[in-house]
């Protein structure tokens, strides 16, 4: 178990700064971790921030002053043990308990001894208390802001909410113009990357994004990209006539797919960021496709000269909110006052491209599950403009996709496409 150390020192960094991203953590420290660690150190990560608020209220149980956490470092190990003796049969339960306390401060071994212990001895009580309880938030460690979102959109089933805690699935897209699925498929076959051929949506599912990362330049015909995010460009795919603003576009996996579907396409990808624009030109490169130009651009002030887009795409920043199951740190860090400021900035980017674009259809979508960043930007624009909504259950559905529908969207719910929460809107000018 040399992964218990680290595990509990990258961590503590993040319970210290938990506004910090955690992907970006973790990817910084696995570049000093040993090759045979870095797969139990991630696992144990997420798992540990995943399963947070259920750890919290376990660890609770058997603390004497039920208000007063012990110090943050002795916390975050005995985070890591209790989640390795509740959600992990890989190691033996007096492995677990020794590293641990053998891991904590002199002063605290005593203490984390008597924890862990009192917990084997109810182990099962315990688990069957957070398994068949009566409340989601504590069975699927979710927020209770996130769990009434998802309730009003009907998402919040058993089997839903299981989707959301479960470890995420990646998805492998290529060029469709230079290469079959069946070419695709010997392909990652001979670079030994397991995989899901997904033939609706002309992709691959794979669980181990990690092995194709490690593999530059022999994978670069190919790129990762969720189903949900590619239920974006199919719909662009569909609607667009002859030319395409993407104008958040980075790091590109729509204009990518877009430009992959329909070459004949103009399209013109822009993003505020430039290293983020920069990250989109190189895989543009990479991919060999010719019909997408760069530049860029602020949303809230975008340059005159494109006007001729019959088709605007704004996937807009958000909460991520859809996205828990790559993200297992948002299940308790989206706040009210986050909703809210996503909220007032996107209905400010889809009424200035409505203006800047009145002639254009509209493509909003969020991968996101919360009203007030989906159906309400969207309809305070609809109403201001009178914009109407276009009908797109039918053909995401024909993908495969479980839809609900709202009054000016679709929201992609937890699906077989292993698909991320998605809401998607089609808006016509006058």
């Amino acid at each position: 178990m040399n992964f218990l150390a680290p595990a509990a020192h990258l961590l503590l960094d993040y319970f210290r700064e938990p506004q910090a991203n955690l992907r970006l953590l973790l990817s910084r420290f696995l570049r000093d971790v040993a090759a045979g660690d870095k797969n139990a150190l991630t696992r144990t990560v997420y798992g540990v921030v995943r399963k947070d608020i259920a750890l919290e209220y376990v660890i609770g149980l058997f603390l004497k002053q039920k208000e007063q956490p012990p110090p943050l470092p002795t916390y975050v190990l005995l985070k890591i043990a209790v989640f390795l003796l509740l959600y992990s049969d890989s190691y033996p339960e007096y492995a677990v308990v020794n590293e641990a306390v053998n891991a904590a401060a002199k002063k605290e071994k005593p203490f984390v001894n008597a924890v862990l212990r009192q917990l084997l001895r109810r182990k099962q009580e315990v688990r069957a208390r957070i398994e068949h309880g009566d409340d989601p938030v504590l069975t699927f460690a979710i927020s209770p802001l996130l769990l009434a979102s998802l309730k009003r959109i009907g998402a919040a089933a058993t089997a839903d909410l299981e989707y959301l805690d479960r470890e995420p699935a990646f998805h492998l897209r290529f060029h469709p113009g230079r290469m079959t699925m069946a070419g695709a498929r010997r392909v990652l076959e001979a670079e030994g990357i397991p995989c899901r051929e997904l033939p609706e949506l002309g992709c691959f599912e794979t669980t181990s994004a990690g092995l194709v990362l490690e593999k530059p330049g022999r994978l670069d015909d190919f790129y990762i990209q969720n189903t949900g995010s590619q239920a974006v460009a199919f719909v662009a795919s569909a609607r667009a006539v002859r030319e395409v603003c993407d104008v958040a576009a980075a790091p590109g996996g729509k204009s990518l797919t877009l430009a992959c579907l329909r070459p004949e396409l103009r399209i013109r990808a822009s993003d505020i960021s430039a290293p983020r624009l920069r990250l989109l030109e190189q895989n543009s490169r990479r991919m060999r496709l010719e019909n997408i130009s760069f530049f860029q651009a602020d949303i809230l002030q975008y340059p005159a000269g494109n006007e001729t887009a019959d088709l605007v795409i704004l996937d807009a920043p958000c909460t991520s909110s859809g996205t828990l199951r790559k993200n297992p740190d948002l299940k308790n860090k989206i706040t009210p006052e986050t909703v809210r400021a996503n909220a007032g900035r996107q209905k400010l980017m889809l009424a200035s491209l409505a203006a800047r674009f009145p002639r254009a259809r509209l493509l909003y979508a969020v991968c996101s599950f919360l009203t007030e960043e989906s159906e309400e930007v969207v309809e305070k624009a609809a109403v201001a403009r009178g914009l109407r909504p276009e009908p797109l259950a039918p053909l995401l559905q024909k993908y495969g996709f479980r839809i609900r529908q709202g009054k000016f969207g679709v929201y992609l719910l937890p699906s077989d496409l292993n698909n991320d929460l998605f809401y998607l809107s089609l808006l016509e000018p006058k």
